[in-house]
C-alpha cells in the first residue's frame, strides 16, 4: 500500500479524501445527524431540518482545491432562508487565514443567492462550519478579526464572525457521537494517519453491522476502503484485507450482500493476474471464523469440494 500512495499526487490525495467526505456528509441523514449532534443546541432548536437541501456547487478557488473542499446546505432558520457551508481542510495544518478563506466563500454564496432571488431584499445567514483532521491540534482562535492586531477604536470597522470548527483527530471516541455513517467516517478520519488504526480498524468496521440498508452498506463501503488503500500510512494491503474479510464473514446478512461485492471485485483483479487470491484470502478467514460451507459456497460461487479441500489443507498445515 505504501508503494501505492508513493505515486499518488497531491491532487490524487485531496481527492479521495474529497470523495469519502462528500459521498458520507451528501447524505441528507448523516448531515442532518452532524448538524443535530455538533452545532450548538440554540442553533439547531430553530433549524427546520425538514428543508434541508444539499446544493453540489463548489465555491473554493480552483488553484486551492488541492488544500480545501466544500459542501454548501440550504436550511430554514425561522422560516427564514439560511445556509450552512462546510469547509473541509486537507492540509494536515492548521491554515492561518482560514477565516479570510472562509469570508471569500461566503461573499459567493450570498452573490449566488442575490443572483438566484433578485427580488430579495435582505442576505441570508450562513452558518460557517469547518473540518480538519490534522495530526497538529488547531489552535488558531476561529473569530475572524483575530486577524487583525487592530486598536479598539477601528474594530467597529472591521468586518467579524466565528466558525463552527472541528478538529476530529483529537475528538476522544466518546465525542464522536450520531448516527452509524458520521460515526464511521468520523472514526475513519480520526485515525486515517495515526498508527493506532490497525488496532482501531475493527471497531471501525463493525459499525457497518448496524446498517439495515444493504445497498447503502455496499456502497458506503466500497467508497472507504478505496481511501483506506490509498491514505492509511500505517496499514498494509494485507492488514486491511484480512480485517474486511473477518468483519464480512461476522456480519449476517447485510455483511454477506458487501462480501459477494468485496469478493467479485477480487474475482475481477485475480482474473487480471491469472489467480483469485482475494476470494481464497476471504475463503481461508471464513473457515477460520465457522462460516457454515453453504454460506461461503453462496457468497463466493466456489463449489462445496473446493471449499473442503481448503478446509482439508488448512487442518493439515
Amino acid at each position: 500500500m505504501k508503494d501505492e500512495k508513493e505515486k499518488e499526487t497531491g491532487e490524487g490525495i485531496k481527492s479521495l479524501h474529497d470523495e469519502v467526505i462528500k459521498n458520507f456528509l451528501s447524505e441528507k441523514e448523516t448531515a442532518k445527524s452532524f448538524f443535530q449532534e455538533y452545532l450548538p443546541p440554540v442553533i439547531t432548536k430553530n433549524l427546520d431540518f425538514d428543508t434541508l437541501k444539499i446544493y453540489k456547487d463548489t465555491f473554493v478557488d480552483k488553484k486551492l482545491s488541492k488544500y480545501y473542499s466544500d459542501l454548501l446546505y440550504h436550511i430554514s432558520l425561522n422560516n427564514m432562508d439560511a445556509f450552512i457551508y462546510l469547509l473541509i481542510e486537507h492540509k494536515s495544518w492548521e491554515e492561518l487565514f482560514t477565516g479570510f478563506q472562509l469570508l471569500k466563500y461566503m461573499v459567493r454564496i450570498w452573490e449566488f443567492y442575490i443572483k438566484q432571488n433578485k427580488k430579495a431584499k435582505i442576505l441570508p445567514v450562513i452558518i460557517p462550519i469547518v473540518i480538519y483532521h490534522g495530526p497538529k491540534k488547531w489552535q488558531l482562535d476561529t473569530h475572524f478579526i483575530s486577524m487583525f492586531n487592530a486598536p479598539e477604536y477601528v474594530k467597529d470597522y472591521i468586518p467579524d464572525f466565528n466558525y463552527n470548527l472541528h478538529d476530529i483527530s483529537h475528538y476522544h471516541d466518546d465525542e464522536i457521537k450520531g448516527i452509524v455513517l458520521l460515526r464511521i467516517l468520523f472514526k475513519t478520519l480520526k485515525y486515517i494517519f495515526a498508527p493506532e488504526l490497525r488496532h482501531k480498524l475493527r471497531e471501525i468496521l463493525q459499525l457497518f453491522q448496524e446498517l439495515e440498508d444493504k445497498r447503502k452498506g455496499t456502497e458506503y463501503l466500497e467508497v472507504l476502503l478505496r481511501y483506506l488503500t490509498s491514505s492509511a500510512r500505517d496499514l498494509t494491503e494485507e492488514e486491511l484485507k484480512e480485517s474486511v474479510t473477518q468483519i464480512l464473514t461476522e456480519g449476517g446478512d447485510i455483511m454477506a450482500t458487501i462480501a459477494e461485492r468485496w469478493v467479485e471485485k477480487g474475482r475481477e483483479k485475480g482474473r487480471e493476474e491469472g489467480i483469485e487470491k482475494v476470494t481464497l484470502d476471504f475463503v481461508r478467514n471464513s473457515l477460520k471464523e465457522g462460516l457454515p460451507i453453504k454460506t461461503i459456497e453462496k457468497i463466493t460461487g466456489l463449489s462445496a469440494e473446493k471449499i473442503n479441500k481448503m478446509k482439508e489443507k488448512m487442518a493439515l498445515s
